[in-house]
């Protein structure tokens, strides 16, 4: 069990590691297209007229970390349609509440 348990810090410390990496790069890649010699005036390269890059989204951090946030409070749980409010009848008394989960808590529902 503690190995599993060191196993799994050194892969979250690793992933965790890597997004700042990732996170690095891209503001690398910023600050080299900034300082390059292609916005100098009169370089060819500056003459073409180059397309503005499409917002990509967030970046990796901020998509692992809604991940996390979404895994850790899940939303309100979509229902069918046609799991109605029915009467449960349990072993300690009457309810009422949707089909599934009446089953679900081994009810007999009663419409």
């Amino acid at each position: 069990m503690a190995r599993f348990a060191v196993t799994v810090a050194s892969l979250a410390l690793v992933l965790c590691t890597g997004c700042f990496i990732f996170d690095e790069i891209d503001q690398g890649r910023e600050e080299m297209k900034k300082h390059s010699g292609h916005n100098r005036p009169g370089s060819p390269v500056a003459a073409q007229v180059e397309e503005p890059e499409a917002d990509e989204g967030p970046g990796l951090l901020a998509r692992v970390e809604q991940i996390i946030q979404d895994w850790r409070e899940p939303g309100p749980v979509e229902r069918d349609p046609d799991d109605e409010i029915v009467t449960c009848d349990l072993q300690d008394g009457l309810t009422f509440t949707h089909e599934s989960d009446c089953l679900a808590r081994g009810g007999t529902p009663r419409s």
